[in-house]
């Protein structure tokens, strides 16, 4: 596949500084400046963003995508990888997130944790549901009616390409996603399609972004400077669709 460019701006105290193209990896358009930012670490930020194909309809992309005209991609997950990255979790206490049951969906359909940390699944609809996830590393399967909650633990890191898939057997078209990750760099974009990953150590990282329900996986290179921010526009395709590695 051909190489696309990214447009690279620094600015430093308000100013532009330099303007200059460079080679980017095929799959989307992205569009970086670097911003001064605190001391010592990096930041990285942007939207993501999803371009419709009228030969490849996503039929399901109006519960995700914000605005047809603009793109803005609802429950995306961002992560980075690189040898900078602390796996470590010393002194961390494990969190919980909810996922609820309501209007025979997962709200949210995709949420991602740290290893160790715990989902409790709430049912608000009138019908009883169930939770169940069938993977060869974790298989639980709770049924709760309305009201009740059950709480699940996550001990193993999922990765960015096989996230845990959460079902009903009572409704099969109730489908959800928990990734798990053993490194705090990582994000769920909201319906804005924006992200926030503070803190990262300088260095060169990976930065995947997959959408489950599209099936989109695509992933940048992102080089992190001390006291500087990295912004990004990613625009994900059909031609990003394909099966986790």
């Amino acid at each position: 596949m051909p190489l696309k460019r990214i447009a690279i701006v620094v600015f430093i105290a308000g100013g532009m500084l330099v303007t200059r193209p460079r080679p980017g990896l095929a799959g989307g358009e992205v569009g970086v400046a670097q911003a001064s930012v605190g001391r010592g670490s990096g930041t990285v930020e942007g939207t993501i963003f999803y371009r419709h194909d009228r030969k490849h309809a996503w039929r399901l992309s109006r519960y995700y995508v914000k605005s047809p005209k603009i793109g803005e991609l609802a429950e995306a997950v961002i992560s980075l990888s690189g040898p900078s990255i602390s796996r470590s979790s010393a002194g961390r206490q494990p969190s919980t997130v909810t996922v609820d049951q309501r209007e025979m969906r997962f709200v949210p359909e995709t949420v991602a944790i740290r290893a160790g940390d715990r989902v409790r699944f709430t049912n608000s609809d009138s019908q009883t549901h169930n939770i169940t996830v069938s993977d060869p590393r974790l298989q639980f399967s709770d049924t709760i009616a309305n009201g009740q909650s059950s709480f699940e633990a996550f001990s193993r890191a999922s990765g960015i390409h096989r996230p845990f898939a959460l079902g009903c057997k009572f409704h099969c078209q109730m489908q959800g996603w928990v990734y798990v990750f053993d490194h705090a760099f990582f994000k769920t974009t909201g319906v804005d399609g924006r992200f926030r990953l503070d803190s990262i150590p300088p260095g060169d990282y990976r930065l995947d972004v997959a959408q489950s329900a599209g099936e989109l996986h695509a992933s940048r290179v992102v080089q992190v400077k001390p006291n500087q921010t990295v912004k990004l526009e990613i625009i994900l395709t059909p031609a990003d669709r394909s099966t986790a590695e």
